[in-house]
């Protein structure tokens, strides 16, 4: 497995800058939104997937996540939703990425009273989410979002099978959507990570700034994944173009001081 860095890159930017690419020595955590997916040609994308193959550039996935809601209650939302990740899923067969994030569609405020027949809805499109990935080479990492604590992504990982299913944590969005400490989420979670989300911010939006340039401790995780062995794979999610030296620079920083 390829532990990058990966950097967040929409197809449709990457479509047009992939000399740049090569030029800064990149590799991308491709974004395919939903208009994306109906709109780009199929010779589009084996085009991209030529270009990354014959330039020895691997890549990651993150897979359309507005509106996204796998398991809903509304059958005609559940089937668009599986169809926007099953075509992510199918396009896995020309790229091979090395995983495929994904946002499992959980919001607490709206799912607390049917959690149990929420749960049961997602494993069934999750797992038939996942056997699609598995077919097409790669795997999909569940991300998590607006979780306020662990439990529900821990459950969902352990019911389809950490064979099929793994993590990636999102640091950000921890920082922003729970009190529940870093701590307790590594505990629960910390066998299944994968990946990792890694960007910044001050805790009220989700900045995506430079690590280092907001008020999140990375020390701690980094400390983790030292003390576990473990071996992610490290994705920045800067949204500002120049914002991705400095934070290439800054994780580089963190993985020498811990020898990761």
């Amino acid at each position: 497995m390829n532990q990058g860095p990966f950097i967040n890159a929409p197809f449709n930017l990457l479509y047009e800058r992939l000399e740049e690419l090569r030029e800064k020595t990149l590799m991308p955590e491709i974004y395919f939104d939903g208009n994306t997916l109906d709109t780009r040609a199929l010779k589009e994308y084996k085009a991209v997937a030529a270009w990354l193959e014959k330039h020895h550039v691997p890549c990651t996935f993150h897979a359309p996540f507005e509106d996204i809601r796998p398991a809903s209650f509304d059958d005609k939302i559940r089937e668009i939703s599986m169809k926007r990740l099953l075509d992510t899923c199918r396009l896995a067969a020309l790229f091979h990425p090395e995983s495929i994030v994904c946002h499992t569609g959980y919001w607490k405020w709206i799912h607390y009273e049917k959690i149990e027949a929420w749960l049961a809805r997602s494993v069934e499109s999750w797992t038939a989410v996942c056997d699609a990935a598995l077919k097409n080479g790669t795997r999909i990492l569940l991300e998590n979002i607006f979780d306020d604590s662990p439990e529900v992504l821990a459950r969902l990982v352990e019911t389809i099978g950490p064979e099929k299913v793994g993590i990636c944590l999102d640091i950000g969005h921890l920082t922003i959507f729970t009190q529940c400490p870093l701590t307790e989420w590594l505990d629960t979670l910390g066998p299944y990570i994968e990946e990792l989300h890694l960007h910044d911010n001050h805790g009220i939006f989700d900045d995506h700034l430079v690590m280092g340039r907001g008020s999140i401790d990375f020390e701690p995780l980094f400390q983790y994944i030292r003390d576990h062995e473990l071996r992610p794979i490290y994705t920045l999610e800067q949204h500002r173009e120049e914002d991705i030296l400095p934070n290439l620079q800054a994780l580089r920083a963190f993985r020498e001081k811990y020898g990761i």
